[in-house]
């Protein structure tokens, strides 16, 4: 088997979150029609999925238990927090966005977290699991400068900064917290 070229937490950090930013755009500008699940369009999680899947690979086990557990957990995170967002969106009350916004990234962080903290020896620190929950909450919060007044959840063309910023913070923490190894000899 060839050796794995090392990288420093940093770069691993840095590496990961390009891909996010990747992810995050393909996730705003791609589209198949009616590529959804019980109408959660899922085509964001499976490019932010694929995002997580290659961490682990690069970096935690190429075996492919693992890689499968934060695939299906990032589209798991995805569709609850998509769905807790739908289901509250109130359209007489803008403000509730920022909340709305911040606990929906929290949930897809959360769940996200789980699966990793499942699947990947190097995740399992609380320290990990509370920076990504409070990015993603953060990052979340963009929902409301994102979705106009007037709109009922605004197209997803429109949601470009939320996707990039919270797929690229996020896989930048998970980069950083999987390539945790010493330096090979």
């Amino acid at each position: 088997m060839a050796k794995r070229k090392y990288q420093t937490q940093k770069e691993a950090g840095i590496i990961l979150a390009v891909c996010g930013i990747i992810s995050g755009l393909l996730s705003t500008y791609a589209s198949v029609p009616d590529f959804a699940l019980f109408e959660v369009p899922l085509l964001p999680a499976i490019f932010f999925g694929i995002v997580v899947a290659l961490g682990i690979y690069s970096w935690e086990a190429r075996h492919p238990i693992p890689i499968v557990i934060v695939f299906v957990g990032v589209i798991v995170a995805w569709w609850c927090a998509y769905w807790f967002a739908i289901t509250y969106f109130n359209r007489n009350n803008d403000n509730a966005l920022i909340w709305l916004g911040a606990v929906s990234g929290a949930i897809g962080a959360l769940i996200t977290s789980i699966t990793l903290w499942i699947a990947s020896e190097d995740f399992r620190t609380i320290k990990n699991v509370v920076m990504t929950v409070v990015f993603g909450a953060l990052a979340g919060t963009l929902l409301r400068v994102m979705v106009g007044f007037d709109s009922v959840m605004a197209p997803v063309h429109g949601l470009a900064p939320l996707f990039v910023i919270w797929q690229a913070g996020v896989a930048g923490i998970i980069g950083y917290a999987l390539a945790f190894r010493p330096r090979p000899e």
